[in-house]
C-alpha cells in the first residue's frame, strides 16, 4: 500500500470515529435550556413560517437548517442535534485539505486531536450554533488559501465562492463570526505592512511598486469579476436567510447594526462576566495536549518563519485575548480557541515524534511522557464528560444544564396520560424560568405557562417551584400527589398531579 493510500485509510477512521463518539447516544442528555428554547423558534418557523432575527439568540441558519431536518426525518432530541454533529464532525474534513500547508501527516494528527477533543466533542453533541462557527471558518480558511494557490487559474472560481459563502453562512450562524473577521482581516493588514516595511528597508519600493501595478494592469478585469462574484454570493446568502427567503423585511444594514449594539451593550453590562483566564482553566483540565503542545508549535513555527501555520498561530492567540476580553464568558466559546490550538499542535506533534530518536535520552523521555499524559487524560476527560458526567454542575463544561430529573418527570406525565394527548397541565413560575419544558411538553395538546401561582387549580398536573408550592399543595389537598424534582441546578419544582 502506498503512503497516499495509507493516509486516505487513517484519514477515513478518523472521520468514521468522529462521527461514531458524536452521534452515539446523541438524545441521552436532556435539553439544555438554551436547546430547549432553540427548538421552540424552530417549530415556530417550521409549524407557522414565522421567523424574526434576535440577536439573543443568534443568526437564522440553525432555525432554518433544523427546520429542514424536522420535515425530512422527524422532531427528537437527536434530530435537533444531528446538524451540529455532522457539522462537526465535518470539520475535520475540512483540515485535510490544508494537508499541503501542514503535510498529510500534520493535517492526520490535528484532525485525531480535535476528533475527540473533549470540548469540540461536548459542542458537537448540541444544538447550539458554535459547531457551524468551527466549520464555515476552517471553510474560510481552505477558501482563501486555494483561491491564492489558483489565482491564475480559472480553478480560483469554486475557491472563491467556497470562501464568499462560508463568510456569509458564519455571519447567519452566529455573531461571533464578525469577530473572526475582523481577526482574518487584521492579519492581511500587519501581512501588508510587514511586507511594506520590508520592501522600504531593503530600498526595492520601486521595482515592487511597478511589479505591483504591472500585475494589476494584467489582472484589474480578473480581480474586478471575483469581486463582484464574491459580493453577489456573500449578499445573496445573507440576505435570503435574515429575510427568511424574502418572508420579512431585514436588511443587511439592520441586521448588522442589531448584532453590534446587542452585543457591545452585552459585553458593557457584563452580562455573562468572568476573569479574564475563564478560559483557561477550562483548556488545562480537557485540552492538556492540545494547550501544551499547540503553544510549543505557536513558537516553533514562529522561529521557523512558516508562513502558514504563523497565521494559525496568528489565529490561536487572538482567539484567546479575544474571548479572554469580551464579558460574555461561556464554556462554549472555547471551541474557538480549540480549532486554531489544535492545528498548532497535531502539525508540531506529527513534526516531532520523527525526530525524538536523534534528542538526548532524557529529553526523549520527558517529550514522550509528556504526550503519553496529556493524550490519555484528555481522551479520559472526552470520555468521562460526554458519556458518564455530561450533565454534572461540577464538569466545567457544563453550564446551567437542565437535570435529567426531567426524563422522569415525562415519563410520569405520560404514565398519567395513557396516551390519550387528554391530559391538562399547567406551568407555573414567577420567574418564567421552566425550561426546557415547553420543548418536551410540546405535543400536549392541554398545556399552559403562567407568570403567577395559583392558590387553586383542576388541571390534573400542575408545575411550580419548590418555595411557591406548600399553599398550593395545600387548597389541591388529598386528591393529588406530588413529585420533587431538579429543573437545573439550583431550581428545585415540585410537580402536583391526580394519580
Amino acid at each position: 500500500m502506498t503512503e497516499k493510500n495509507r493516509h486516505r485509510l487513517w484519514a477515513l477512521a478518523i472521520v468514521i470515529f468522529a462521527l461514531f463518539i458524536r452521534l452515539y447516544h446523541l438524545d441521552e442528555r436532556v435539553f439544555h435550556h438554551d436547546e430547549s428554547v432553540h427548538g421552540f423558534f424552530t417549530l415556530r418557523l417550521l409549524n407557522e413560517g414565522i421567523y424574526q432575527y434576535d440577536p439573543t439568540y443568534h443568526g437564522p441558519f440553525l432555525f432554518h437548517s433544523t427546520a429542514a431536518v424536522f420535515s425530512l426525518l422527524g422532531i427528537s432530541d437527536f434530530t435537533a442535534r444531528l446538524l451540529p454533529a455532522l457539522f462537526g464532525a465535518g470539520a475535520l474534513l475540512l483540515i485535510f485539505l490544508l494537508r499541503k500547508e501542514l503535510t498529510p501527516r500534520g493535517a492526520l494528527f490535528s484532525a485525531a486531536l480535535l476528533a475527540f477533543s473533549p470540548s469540540m466533542v461536548y459542542y458537537s453533541r448540541f444544538f447550539r450554533n458554535d459547531m457551524f462557527i468551527v466549520f464555515f471558518t476552517l471553510a474560510m480558511v481552505v477558501g482563501a488559501v486555494r483561491y491564492r494557490d489558483n489565482i491564475t487559474s480559472w480553478r480560483r472560481i469554486p475557491y472563491l465562492l467556497l470562501a464568499s459563502a462560508s463568510l456569509a453562512l458564519a455571519m447567519t450562524a452566529k455573531e461571533n463570526a464578525y469577530i473572526i473577521f475582523a481577526m482574518f482581516s487584521g492579519y492581511l493588514g500587519l501581512l501588508l505592512l510587514y511586507h511594506t516595511a520590508v520592501v522600504q528597508k531593503s530600498g526595492l519600493m520601486q521595482q515592487v511598486v511597478r511589479r505591483f501595478i504591472d500585475n494589476g494592469k494584467r489582472n484589474v478585469g480578473k480581480l474586478v469579476l471575483d469581486t463582484i462574484l464574491a459580493l453577489v454570493v456573500f449578499v445573496g446568502i445573507f440576505t435570503l436567510l435574515y429575510t427568511s427567503f424574502f418572508n420579512n423585511q431585514e436588511s443587511m444594514f439592520s441586521v448588522v447594526e442589531s448584532a453590534f449594539s446587542h452585543w457591545s451593550e452585552m459585553h458593557r453590562i457584563e452580562r455573562i462576566g468572568g476573569p479574564w483566564y475563564f478560559y483557561l482553566p477550562i483548556l488545562g483540565m480537557y485540552e492538556s495536549t492540545i494547550l501544551i503542545f499547540g503553544v510549543a508549535g505557536a513558537v516553533h513555527y514562529i522561529r521557523e518563519k512558516n508562513p502558514f501555520l504563523i497565521f494559525i498561530a496568528y489565529w490561536a492567540a487572538a482567539s484567546l485575548l479575544t474571548y479572554s476580553y469580551l464579558q460574555e464568558k461561556v464554556p462554549w466559546l472555547v471551541v474557538h480557541i480549540v480549532l486554531p490550538f489544535g492545528i498548532l499542535a497535531g502539525t508540531y506533534i506529527s513534526e516531532i515524534l520523527p525526530t525524538l530518536k536523534f534528542k538526548p535520552k532524557h529529553v526523549e523521555a520527558l517529550v514522550v511522557g509528556i504526550l503519553v499524559l496529556s493524550v490519555s487524560f484528555s481522551a479520559y476527560q472526552s470520555m468521562s464528560v460526554n458519556f458518564y458526567k455530561s450533565t454534572d454542575p461540577d464538569e466545567l463544561l457544563v453550564y446551567t444544564q437542565a437535570s435529567p430529573d426531567i426524563f422522569e418527570v415525562m415519563d410520569k406525565i405520560e404514565e398519567l396520560d395513557g396516551g390519550r394527548n387528554r391530559v391538562e397541565i399547567l406551568v407555573a413560575d414567577p420567574e418564567n424560568l421552566y425550561w426546557p419544558l415547553p420543548w418536551y411538553l410540546r405535543d400536549y395538546k392541554h398545556r399552559s405557562y403562567s407568570g403567577t401561582v395559583p392558590l387553586h387549580s383542576s388541571a390534573d398536573v400542575v408545575i411550580v417551584p419548590k418555595s411557591r408550592s406548600e399553599d398550593l399543595a395545600y387548597s389541591l389537598g388529598e386528591r393529588y400527589e406530588s413529585m420533587q424534582f431538579d429543573l437545573r441546578p439550583g431550581r428545585e419544582f415540585i410537580m402536583l398531579y391526580k394519580p
